[in-house]
């Protein structure tokens, strides 16, 4: 059975998702999927782009439209922000749409794991909303980041471009700095890839060693597992990913502003759909 969810229709004070939760047997479905590669390691894909051109393209956005800080009740960071590569059109705050998927100043510091939405009236269109921001942001739309996104199979949701300052990170902070889970990957399926970085930037899975994501590479691994990326060391520093999201089970049909679900509904983990070349043909098994 083929699903259609127009975003006009989704109400207050529901987010897409959880519309679509509501709707659909999509979570039963999910939970009744194993993945043929355990995503609760870091997988790091096989794949055939040019990273030394994608880099230069996204080191050029970010020349032309500049680093914009973590938003939080507390103010703007320096340590970790970047751009928003889609926006909601109808998003609930005054935000630069490049900046809109770079926190919420709803909640303090603390309050960026996944779910904590309970100083929300209403999740709609707000940070939490994954499938409200379906379009691509100007940093995208008006640079070569557009034909990068263009040519994945899948439809783009909350991404950024995302940028760590190891200069104002202080030791004290780093033991601690940068935990957090994001959305299942049935909702949100996220590809890493550095585009300028160094060894002092580290990236760890809780309970497991940290390790270094190398230029060159693509990753991937369950974003729900509770993660962090931080420098080792406080210096003049700075890491440089593409964090890209795609809504795997879904696809955004643009004239009707809805979401449609695809062939792969119900009957693909996300994870090897990824793997099998069904979010992009250039990424297609792993190293």
């Amino acid at each position: 059975m083929k699903h259609t969810i127009y975003v006009k229709e989704v109400p207050d004070p529901l987010s897409v998702w959880q519309y679509i939760k509501n709707t659909t047997d999509v979570e039963s479905l999910a939970n009744s999927l194993t993945p043929e590669i355990d995503p609760s390691n870091l997988i790091n894909l096989n794949h055939s782009f040019d990273i030394d051109e994608l880099s230069k393209t996204t080191l050029d956005a970010l020349d032309q439209f500049g680093f914009h800080g973590w938003r939080y009740s507390e103010g703007q960071g320096q340590d970790y922000g970047g751009l928003s590569l889609a926006y909601n059109p109808d998003y609930q705050e005054e935000c630069d749409p490049n900046q809109q998927t770079l926190g919420t100043p709803i909640n303090d510091a603390t309050e960026f794991f996944f779910g904590q939405v309970q100083k929300f009236k209403s999740v709609r269109n707000s940070y939490f909303d994954t499938y409200g921001f379906r379009k691509y942001a100007p940093c995208v739309a008006e640079t070569g980041l557009k034909d990068f996104l263009d040519g994945f199979s899948r439809s783009a949701v909350r991404g950024r471009l995302a940028v760590i300052n190891a200069q104002h990170v202080p030791a004290e902070f780093r033991p601690k700095f940068g935990w957090h889970k994001d959305e299942p990957v049935w909702e949100n399926l996220r590809v890493n890839i550095p585009i300028k970085t160094d060894e002092t930037f580290m990236f760890q899975l809780l309970g497991k060693r940290p390790e270094h994501l190398a230029y060159g590479n693509m990753y991937t691994w369950d974003t729900n597992l509770a993660h962090r990326v931080f420098p080792a060391t406080e210096e003049v520093k700075s890491r440089v990913h593409l964090v890209l999201g795609f809504s795997p089970w879904f696809d955004y049909d643009e004239e009707a502003d809805a979401w449609v679900s695809n062939e792969f509904y119900g009957k693909m983990h996300p994870i090897d759909m990824l793997v099998k070349g069904y979010v992009h043909d250039k990424i297609k098994g792993i190293k």
